[in-house]
């Protein structure tokens, strides 16, 4: 195992840094809502909030880091359905910037299998591995996509254009979803794999 260098300590500080922070400003946003609190209230929740994200990243990051290639499969899988669902959030429902943690995840891997001095066919095998499970999760973001549409009113509703016009029926969504989310799976896999490969080159 090598040394993890500077710049990856500054990347893996920022991917994992950010999970704490992020999780206790969600929560200061759920007892916002819950308790109805206004603008004015909030910012109290929101300062704790980050503070005790802030406080959590002192006491811990640095050992997070030190590990980063050593954490188990379930762990990273956590991390991966957190910032995948962050993703989808802040796309409003469309997954488009989950694109970004398939190349962040090809990124790790790639690192971590240079870091163990893992030889071709491991690389390649965990390279593998790593790009199918990012392209699963992001089909179940899709299928959330989805849910929220059918959940959220979208049923009824008219798709117009100069060339295509049509309503909006359960069938409907769930076929836009599966060969919509067919297709940026396939992106995903891809991604996340050149990305791994353009890391592993990079690497040296």
């Amino acid at each position: 195992m090598q040394t993890i260098s500077k710049l990856d300590a500054l990347i893996l500080g920022i991917l994992f840094g950010a999970v704490p922070i992020l999780l206790c400003l969600l929560l200061a946003v759920f007892i916002g809502l819950s308790a109805d609190l206004t603008g004015d209230e909030f910012g109290p929740y929101a300062l704790a909030a980050l503070g005790a994200g802030l406080v959590i990243d002192i006491i811990f990051l640095k050992a997070w880091v030190a590990g980063a290639y050593k954490m188990s499969k379930k762990q990273l899988g956590v991390i991966d359905v957190f910032y995948s669902i962050g993703a989808l959030g802040f796309g409003m429902g469309v997954p488009i910037f989950n694109f970004a943690v398939g190349i962040t995840a090809g990124f790790y891997i790639a690192r971590k299998m240079y870091h163990i001095r893992a030889d071709e066919t491991r690389r390649r095998r965990n390279i593998k591995k790593t790009a199918l499970f990012i392209a699963v999760v992001l089909m179940a973001m899709c299928s959330l996509t989805g849910l929220w549409a059918i959940v959220g009113g979208l049923v009824g509703s008219r798709f117009e254009t100069p060339v295509l016009s049509f309503t909006f029926t359960v069938p409907i969504i769930i076929g836009c979803v599966i060969s919509g989310g067919l297709i940026l799976c396939a992106i995903q896999y891809w991604l996340t794999t050149v990305a791994a490969k353009i890391t592993l080159h990079l690497s040296g």
